[in-house]
């Protein structure tokens, strides 16, 4: 068999002097070294000994299980793989090896077919050696089990528990199975056994209790969180996923009460007032997580760090940047080096959403997560940069580099899920749910994005089952009822939606997520007129409700009727005179209505208001575009592109001004070309590729793109008209004529239809 001696090994090999001491001194040497805790000095003492006897099979036997144990597998693969080539009759080299090929492979979402062969031929090997091989036996198991062959994964796991019974991992590996073979009762009996005999094995509490809560089986879900604090009293988890379970149950005394247990002991869980904090801080209540905190800074000094550390982190979660930075110049003053304290001025740096301070914070955030790449904060706050900045790729690698670096690290599955929520990519969105749901089953939040994303993938039913069964478990939660709302009018039931939504406004004037239902509903029934009747009078009731008076301006603008909107966006900016978001919808308003010079006011007073902000630049190009200001309208778009790299709109819009105004047509083509690349499913993106080739005179490829739109978009009769000039431009007059013909056939707008005949009587 060819040596699998890795790269690194054989290297190091070579480039050591000759050993001036026997192998074995080496190997005992490294033994002890790895029982210290020394991993790095053990490993490279263990190279001795093999460079001394390049066929000391156990050096590579322990060096292999040390380096997996380090978290470097590529490396212990190799290791092990040469262990069981020295000493093929090992039964115990080939349990690890098989272990770390096993674990190799169900990490793997992919399963690779050849990491489940060498699995299953080291399992084969060892009941051939031994038709009883409990190893060989629970591995057979757990290949059955992931290729969900239920019966033979039972008869393996049966098998392997008469050999050694209840025994944890091969116990959990049944208990799953039976699960999903639809055998509840024998699954539970099963794993209940096991607690009575291993009371500290927590993955089958999880287990057990994930599958109470996905029955609805809520008070057995809570006996077997209280059975694990009961078993471990020293467990401070069990007593957070207790007080966890009635928070999400909104049982306010009973959470309290467990948390209580914990902070009152701080000897037996030094952690607790951490513990407790963080829990609040993941319910978003940040006042109590505050007084957790400080608490423990005052009655824990010696870790005062760490407890400002988290003060930080939830200042810069409720978007008070000042706050967190008096918290992390308190940690500089005790530790002018700290690392965390970098990150933290990073995040800070995030939180103010300017361009510069972006680029600072993901260098800095870069540096860091270079010189400590296991970091699991320095990735997430770094993908937290990035999102920040556009760069929403680049911000879900690092996202999910934090989860593969720590799988419970929730932050990071949030985020990835926001992520998703935020492109409108509702599959993703499922599959992030529910990556989170396994792990904490009852995130109320969570499963309502993950019903809302189960409606948009067509998956109604289950959407309606979830919303229904959150219903039951969370009757006070004000989210739920506007959701199924919501689903009812996805289903374009909307009698249904607008009497559920009536029923909600009535309930709570001042939720402005249940007027908006209503007021889409309504829109969706084609009755704008009611929906702003139904606003005035909520206005009439209300006269001061900031989120009324908002819905109604934007209700009537997209009513068309613009002068009311005008109107309440003119009160509103009243009560905010230096709001940068009303003065972009005033200018909006205001250019929907065609009034341009009102429009170019209250948009440049926008840009004023927020220099960094692309939005008003965009728009205020789009009406100097529109007033002929073209000059003025490229310069704007420039500056936007510095700050909103990602738009392709403005790509395509800059790329099109720039061939009209006498630019670079060479710059014109790389910026349609960057438009495309940025989203290559929009139409007129490629539509003003094609239109400066024809600019450039490259009329085949200009013809190309013309041709690809008309065949794709028959019915548009932009893209025939500039496929018209395009031929007419070649020469090629007849199919010229043709396509201008299928424009005019297309209800042009009057300024294409009077470019069209412009071009037919040439």
């Amino acid at each position: 068999m060819k040596s699998c001696i890795l790269p690194f090994i054989a290297l190091l090999l070579a480039l050591t002097g000759a050993c001036n001491r026997n192998p074995r001194y080496y190997f005992d040497k490294a033994t002890k070294l790895a029982a210290e805790g020394k991993t790095d000095d053990a490993v490279l003492t263990y190279l001795k000994a093999i460079q001394g006897d390049t066929s000391f099979g156990e050096a590579y036997f322990q060096l292999g299980t040390l380096l997996w144990r380090a978290h470097r597998v590529p490396d212990a693969y190799a290791a092990l793989s040469r262990a069981v080539e020295l000493l093929p009759r090992r039964d115990d080299i080939k349990v690890k090896l098989a272990d770390l090929e096993l674990t190799s492979y169900l990490a793997d979402e992919r399963h690779p077919g050849a990491l489940y062969s060498k699995v299953a031929i080291l399992a084969d090997q060892l009941l051939a050696n031994n038709p009883e091989s409990w190893d060989g036996l629970r591995l057979k198991g757990h290949l059955a089990a992931s290729g969900k062959d239920y019966k033979k994964a039972e008869d393996y796991y049966g098998h392997a528990d008469r050999e050694k019974p209840l025994q944890p991992e091969v116990v959990l590996g049944w208990t799953k199975v039976l699960l999903d073979d639809g055998q509840a009762r024998e699954a539970e009996q099963l794993a209940l056994r096991l607690i009575a005999k291993e009371k500290s094995y927590g993955p089958i509490y999880d287990l057990l209790y994930k599958y109470y809560v996905g029955a609805k089986r809520l008070p057995d879900a809570e006996n077997i969180l209280k059975t694990r604090v009961d078993n471990n009293p020293a467990d401070s988890g069990a007593l957070l996923e207790l007080a966890s379970f009635y928070a999400a149950a909104s049982r306010e005394d009973e959470m309290q009460a467990t948390l209580r247990r914990l902070v009152a002991d701080p000897k037996k869980f030094p952690d607790c007032w951490l513990q407790s904090g963080d829990l609040y801080s993941g319910l978003k209540r940040w006042n109590d997580a505050l007084r957790q905190y400080e608490q423990g800074a005052t009655l824990d000094p010696k870790r005062k760090i760490d407890y400002l550390r988290k003060i930080a982190d939830l200042w810069l979660a409720q978007g008070k940047s000042e706050q967190a930075s008096r918290a992390v110049d308190e940690i500089l003053k005790q530790s002018p080096h700290d690392p965390s304290a970098r990150g933290l001025e990073a995040s800070i740096l995030i939180s103010t959403g300017k361009p510069d301070d972006l680029a600072k914070a993901a260098a800095e955030l870069k540096s860091l997560a270079e010189k400590d790449p296991k970091n699991v904060a320095w990735h997430f706050n770094l993908g937290r940069a990035l999102a920040a900045k556009g760069d929403t790729d680049g911000a879900r690698i690092q996202f999910q580099e934090a989860v593969n670096l720590q799988n419970d690290f929730l932050p990071a599955r949030l985020a990835l899920l926001e992520l998703a929520q935020a492109r409108h990519d509702y599959k993703a969105s499922v599959y992030y749910a529910d990556a989170i749901l396994a792990l904490h089953p009852n995130m109320q939040h969570v499963r309502l994005l993950r019903a809302v994303s189960l409606m948009y993938t067509g998956r109604d039913n289950e959407a309606s089952a979830e919303l229904a069964d959150m219903e039951r478990s969370s009757p006070n939660d004000p989210e739920v009822p506007v959701q199924i709302a919501a689903m009812k009018l996805h289903q374009k039931k909307y009698k249904e939606a607008e009497d559920d939504f009536r029923k909600l406004v009535g309930q709570h004037r001042d939720d402005p997520k249940a007027m908006n239902g209503l007021v889409e509903t309504l829109g969706a029934e084609n009755h704008p007129d009611n929906a702003i009747s139904v606003l005035r009078e909520a206005l009439n009731n209300s006269p001061d409700s900031v989120p009324v008076r908002s819905i109604l301006a934007r209700t009537a603008a997209l009513a068309g009727r613009y002068d009311l909107a005008i109107e309440q966006y003119r009160q509103l900016l009243a009560l905010a005179p230096r709001s940068e978001a009303i003065c972009l919808d005033l200018g909006t308003v205001y250019r929907m209505k065609g009034d341009f010079a009102n429009a170019i006011g209250y948009l440049q007073q926008a840009r004023a208001l927020d220099s960094n902000d692309p939005v008003p630049m965009i728009r205020l190009a789009g009406v100097f575009a529109l007033t002929g200001r073209r000059p003025e309208a490229l310069a704007i778009y420039r500056d936007a592109l510095r700050l909103k790299p990602g738009d392709a709109a403005t790509w395509s819009n800059a790329a099109f001004l720039i061939s009209e105004t006498g630019g670079s047509l060479d710059e014109a083509v790389k910026f349609a070309q960057k438009a495309v690349e940025l989203d290559a499913k929009q139409p007129e993106y490629r539509d003003t590729l094609g239109w400066v080739y024809l600019r450039k005179h490259l009329n085949d490829s200009a013809i190309q793109v013309f041709r690809v739109l008309t065949r794709n978009y028959p019915a548009d009769a932009t893209f025939h008209y500039h496929l018209g000039l395009a031929l007419l431009e070649g020469g090629d007059k007849e199919p010229a004529r043709a396509e201008l013909k299928a424009a005019l056939a297309g209800k042009p707008s009057d300024q294409v239809k009077r470019n069209v005949e412009a071009a037919l009587a040439k």
